[in-house]
């Protein structure tokens, strides 16, 4: 009986994970310590979601200059750049975020910033993955 149930539970996970696309972002000449992944899934409505995550990603008041907070932006399909959201950090350094977009991802790159609520971002960027290839 347990047999089967760890039997299901495999197949179940794996089945999740196969609609997931997982990739790892570049060394960041910014913050070179600091390794990021971002998850895209694809939900029932045919929304993407980006499940961002960085381990020991510093503060961003101790970049040269200075800035308050990190901003996850995405590139679409048909060309706009559009802000997701803020990476939460914890007392670990690790930091994450969660969105949901229409549109279809090309590109996600992070940026250090003074607002997490500006509509471009500033040319201090941490991170960028292109050419994601989504279905």
């Amino acid at each position: 009986m347990k047999t089967t149930s760890y039997f299901s539970f495999l197949i179940i996970c794996l089945i999740l994970n196969s609609c997931a696309t997982i990739i790892s972002f570049p060394v960041s000449s910014i913050a070179p310590a600091a390794e990021g992944t971002v998850k895209f899934t694809k939900d029932k409505n045919n929304n993407y979601i980006e499940n961002v995550k960085v381990k020991y990603l510093t503060n961003a008041d101790r970049l040269i200059p200075a800035k308050k907070l990190y901003v996850v932006w995405i590139k679409t399909s048909t060309g706009e750049v559009k802000n997701i959201g803020q990476l939460i950090s914890d007392t670990k350094n690790n930091a994450s975020l969660t969105g949901t977009t229409s549109y279809r991802p090309v590109e996600i790159f992070v940026t250090a910033e003074d607002d997490g609520d500006i509509n471009w971002p500033s040319n201090q960027e941490v991170f960028r993955i292109q050419d994601i290839l989504l279905k």
